[in-house]
């Protein structure tokens, strides 16, 4: 053997052990693979978090019916020189006493002042119920959000993982092809060795396994690439991305039986779900506004206590530690109804903000059922296609296969050219590449389907993927 054959040999053998699989490999299942999405797709725990914060948030709306409690406490030095007539405070202390002489007198006195107030949104004609109504629609909104970002992950991981069984089926069928041509060319420099062929025939099988290991390295590249992805998407390491090749098998047969016996649940899709949960929470955004121009009525109660160095006679005290210590005490208890009179206009205004965005998001609702019956209709046509494609890719493959054994028979018995022998040969690669495309495509068909039809779930535990 000279030099270039051995180093056509040396290289062959390294990039059959390069692709050959390891044995002690456990293959990763497609529940696997979600799982490790799962829990390593920064979106999803994004949702998540936020599903939480809807949580404290309709948390928090039941407690405001709670009143509102104020304590107060002031000490004071002050002038008092004050005029009649009567103003608003907008302060905390009920009642201002005033001080009220003949001339000018900006004498210092000592006072404190000591406020309990309570004050409570006793009733409010609905709008206590229409807030917590709008927080469980926003709780639910996010809650349905989170869903549908789990359903698309279960759709990138299914289509990732397919691309893996893919590549990982080429790669094998190109690693057959090298040896089948590092078997034939051995056979054919047996017949150039014993002048039954020429060497030009030699040559051209050497040619053909070059091209074939180049075709083999590229092979290689995609599905480490694929890997790679697969990698940062999971979280694994590329040694535990080694597709379990009966999946394919398993949908092909048991999922193409499975989308024949269960009834579709597009009413309950994740999308429907989405859509519906926004039209409800806008629906009650709505009723919050109109019951928020509803009358209320507060219950009110405030005790105080005052201290003052000038005492009830009009006189100075010098000492205005003395006014630190309350002297007078009060209490007011009421219920007070307030209502806008303008609040007809603003409710009639404002209230169609919120009217015409419910509509929208009703034709937004619609629009993604009318999208999904039609995602329906196309998942089916494209599963049965594929269906019938991988039928007669399989007739492709047997008549294929028998052409290019007949082909090689011929030509080790000298009746036919080198030429035709890698014409039937190259029928042969393509049908096989063709076989695993179309096996491939029936995969990917059935699980669209049952991802669009809401079944997909079920088809996972059906057939254990």
């Amino acid at each position: 053997m000279d030099l270039k054959k051995c180093i056509v040999y040396f290289l062959t053998c390294i990039v059959m052990l390069a692709f050959h699989p390891c044995t002690g490999q456990q293959p990763l299942s497609l529940q696997q693979m979600l799982q490790a999405m799962s829990s390593n797709y920064e979106l999803l725990k994004r949702e998540s978090s936020l599903v939480q914060s809807r949580q404290a948030a309709a948390k928090a709306t039941r407690f405001d019916r709670l009143p509102q409690l104020n304590a107060m406490l002031q000490a004071t030095v002050n002038s008092v020189n004050n005029q009649e007539g009567a103003y608003q405070s907008y302060g905390m202390i009920p009642s201002v006493v005033s001080g009220v002489r003949t001339q000018s007198n900006l004498g210092a006195v000592g006072g404190d002042a000591a406020v309990l107030d309570l004050n409570w949104e006793a009733v409010n004609f609905g709008e206590y119920k229409a807030r917590e109504d709008l927080a469980k629609s926003d709780l639910q909104v996010q809650m349905n959000s989170l869903a549908s970002t789990q359903y698309d992950l279960e759709g990138y991981a299914s289509a990732y993982y397919i691309e893996l069984i893919r590549q990982y089926e080429l790669q094998n069928v190109q690693q057959d092809n090298v040896k089948r041509l590092q078997q034939l060319k051995t056979t054919i420099d047996a017949l150039v060795r014993s002048g039954v062929r020429s060497g030009v025939d030699s040559a051209v099988a050497s040619a053909e396994l070059s091209k074939s290991i180049i075709e083999l390295y590229q092979a290689q590249k995609n599905l480490s690439q694929t890997k790679v992805q697969l990698a940062n998407l999971t979280g694994l390491n590329l040694g535990q991305l080694n597709p379990d090749t009966s999946a394919e098998k398993k949908v092909n047969v048991e999922g193409t039986a499975f989308t024949f016996s269960i009834n579709t649940d597009t009413m309950h899709h994740p999308y429907i779900n989405l859509y519906s949960s926004v039209y409800d929470q806008t629906r009650a955004r709505l009723q919050l506004e109109k019951r928020s121009y509803y009358p209320k009525v507060f219950v009110d109660a405030d005790a105080w206590a005052r201290g003052s160095s000038l005492n009830n006679s009009d006189q100075y005290n010098s000492d205005l530690a003395r006014g630190y210590a309350p002297s007078r005490f009060n209490y007011l208890v009421g219920l007070t109804m307030t209502y806008n009179l303008f609040n007809i206009a603003h409710k009639r205004l404002n209230s169609n903000i919120y009217k015409f965005q419910s509509e929208a998001a009703l034709h937004n609702l619609q629009n993604e059922k009318d999208n999904l019956n039609s995602s329906v209709q196309q998942a089916l046509l494209e599963k049965d296609f594929q269906f019938n494609r991988l039928v007669e890719t399989r007739h492709q493959l047997d008549a294929a296969t028998s052409a290019y054994t007949q082909q090689l028979s011929l030509y080790t018995n000298g009746l036919s050219s080198i030429i035709d022998l890698n014409t039937a040969q190259e029928y042969y690669i393509q049908a096989q590449r063709d076989y695993v495309e179309a096996g491939v495509g029936l995969m990917k068909g059935v699980i669209n389907y049952t991802l669009v039809t809401n079944t997909f779930t079920t088809l996972l535990q059906t057939i254990k993927l």
